[in-house]
């Protein structure tokens, strides 16, 4: 028996001590002594011990049939499922999260493998007849397996999941899980996660048709929630690094962090982050931009994947423009905050068009007439390009 709404049988705690309560201010016969009431008191002692029972149940049977009434009507509330007496339990529909978070420590082994346990003793618990569907809770919901009565399929595909390095949008994928249950049946959906997902909260964990297994574990945790790169807005080839490390953890910590470029070591300091508290870092970079550039903080916790960040570089070749026009100073201001390299022309004639379009990544027309244009990347400004269709 499943209950959908359990904490609607505490209402019996305030409905039967009321009903009670108004059945005794009924009003009372009275009783009234004659001489003759000693003949009907000996009859009534030698009565056997049922009748006494039937004649206090017929006495007291309105009380009887109201908290029989209400005991029925909280039942009916709190919303009772009977799963079992031989009928069918209905298919399985199994999410299992692989986002990074569960590659954090448990008490054996990771949460996943907890997890991979879970959907295995689920598999195993199955019984003759029923079919299971596993669905994969990444970045995006993933079909694993369709409706299989297979075990050992199954299990193979068990041994076969790893988590990812991405986050998981668990809730998307007990929706889309919802998806394949057949109305006014009794197929149902578990979900197996640590819960640490937005929108827990808002799915109906105690409906007879979602039921979350919650793996847990240590959350001992400090990790890098952000890492750039940028270029300054100056001539100079400058770049700025932030870094971004939160503590996840309930107490202060100091944290050894490291920042390279190459193998150039740009930053190494221990910075001290108060609980549940983040820090950001900005430090400053001129020269040649390596391959790659890696963010390291150096501690010991129960999720190691987030201790260590990544980016990918490349040289910045500059933007080439070619400004057609009078001159403009605003958009000259433009061009020197953004460290574009600008050629410029008073008129672009149609002959030199091809050459231009190859020499420079945009062109820029500004009040003067245009030639006919071809595919390319062209900003009109106060002019009307010819041969557009408008």
């Amino acid at each position: 028996m499943r209950w959908g709404f359990p904490i609607s049988l505490l209402l019996l705690l305030g409905v039967v001590p009321l009903i009670i309560f108004l059945h005794s201010l009924r009003p009372r016969g009275l009783t009234v002594k004659t001489t003759t009431l000693f003949l009907w008191e000996r009859l009534l002692k030698e009565r056997t011990v049922g009748s006494r029972l039937g004649r206090l149940l017929k006495k007291n049977l309105p009380l009887v049939l109201q908290l029989l009434s209400a005991a029925i009507l909280v039942t009916t509330l709190a919303d009772p499922s009977l799963l079992s007496y031989g009928a069918p339990a209905g298919d399985s529909v199994v999410v299992i999260d692989l986002s990074a978070s569960m590659k954090a420590k448990a008490p054996s082994g990771s949460r996943f493998e907890q997890a991979r346990k879970e959907l295995v003793s689920l598999i195993e618990a199955m019984p003759s007849g029923q079919r299971m569907m596993v669905i994969g809770a990444g970045a995006a919901p993933r079909l694993l397996s369709p409706f299989t009565a297979d075990k050992k399929k199954l299990r193979d595909l068990a041994r076969a999941l790893q988590p990812t390095d991405g986050p998981g949008d668990i809730k998307e994928a007990t929706l889309f899980a919802h998806s394949f249950l057949r109305r006014a049946s009794r197929d149902h959906v578990t979900v197996i996660s640590d819960g640490a997902f937005d929108g827990a909260e808002g799915l109906p964990w105690n409906s007879p048709h979602l039921r979350l297994v919650q793996v847990q574990g240590p959350s001992d945790n400090v990790g890098i929630i952000n890492f750039e790169l940028r270029r300054m807005p100056s001539p100079s080839g400058a770049y700025e690094v932030m870094v971004g490390v939160r503590n996840f953890t309930s107490h202060a910590v100091s944290a050894p962090l490291a920042v390279t470029i190459g193998e150039k070591r740009l930053a190494q300091e221990n910075i001290e982050i108060a609980p549940q508290q983040s820090r950001a870092l900005i430090y400053r970079y001129s020269g040649p931009l390596a391959s790659r550039a890696t963010a390291t903080v150096a501690l010991e916790d129960d999720f190691p994947t987030d201790n260590r960040a990544y980016l990918a570089l490349s040289e910045y070749r500059p933007l080439g423009v070619l400004y057609v026009g009078k001159g403009n100073p605003f958009l000259e201001h433009l061009f020197r905050s953004l460290n574009l390299r600008v050629s410029r022309l008073e008129r672009l004639d149609p002959h030199s068009l091809s050459s231009a379009l190859r020499e420079h990544d945009v062109i820029v027309l500004d009040g003067v007439p245009s030639p006919p244009l071809v595919a390319g990347n062209f900003l009109l400004i106060n002019t009307v390009g010819s041969g557009l269709p408008l």
